[in-house]
């Protein structure tokens, strides 16, 4: 459990003796599929980290449809809100598979502050790199198209969740075809028309795994610049 933590980008900076420090504030949580981790609306005071599962961040607009903000996957943080201000939940957290979680309080993370400020400096960096990060991303797909989109979002969860196999593929357990529409505002059939254009064309491969697919990285950028 321990090397996984390491390998986790927010994580990643911290040398032994400050991953030491951290490792102290952690607890460890098993949630079941389809439990709700965080609510909108309510008081946060944690920051969560995905050490294997799924979470769907979420909130639910005024005529009660619900607005997926993101899928995340292992290695992935959520709730970092929290460490930073009192405000309540801007979103709920939902589990999406069978999950395991990492929680540090933010009552922890003060204290830590006060005695080892590099420490939480380091982590707070990288909390921003990926606002700035999703920021971007959300900047980029407003102006495209649903197959657009599609290239974009692929592109980038496999940069963030993929594995290299040997064939110079990208092998990654991707969401539903049902959640990535949700995420990209359309629908689970354009979804499906979409990604069926990709295995046509030998981008999009199913490995055999449920859910698992190769991704030829290559081949997808060339859509992406050919955009550009």
């Amino acid at each position: 459990m321990i090397e996984i933590l390491k390998k986790i980008p927010l994580f990643s900076e911290l040398d032994d003796e400050e991953f030491g420090l951290i490792q102290k504030l952690i607890t460890f949580h098993d949630v079941t599929k389809k439990s709700v981790v965080l609510q909108e609306g309510e008081e946060g005071n944690s920051l969560f980290v995905i050490i294997r599962g799924a979470v769907k961040i979420s909130y639910y607009a005024p005529d009660g449809r619900e607005v997926v903000l993101s899928l995340l996957a292992a290695g992935d943080f959520f709730g970092e809100m929290a460490l930073l201000d009192n405000s309540p939940r801007s979103a709920t957290a939902s589990t999406t598979a069978q999950t395991r979680l990492a929680q540090i309080r933010r009552d922890d993370f003060e204290r830590l502050l006060l005695q080892k400020p590099q420490v939480t400096l380091k982590l707070l960096k990288e909390v921003v790199t990926r606002f700035r990060r999703t920021s971007q991303v959300l900047e980029r797909i407003s102006t495209m198209d649903v197959p657009q989109r599609l290239y974009f979002y692929l592109k980038d969860f496999a940069d963030r969740h993929g594995a290299p196999t040997k064939s110079g593929m990208v092998k990654v357990l991707l969401p539903t075809h049902q959640m990535i529409a949700d995420q990209l505002s359309t629908s689970r059939e354009t979804i499906s028309r979409a990604m069926s254009s990709l295995k046509k064309e030998g981008i999009l491969e199913k490995t055999g795994t449920p859910g698992e697919s190769q991704i030829d990285m290559v081949s997808l950028a060339t859509l992406l610049e050919v955009i550009y």
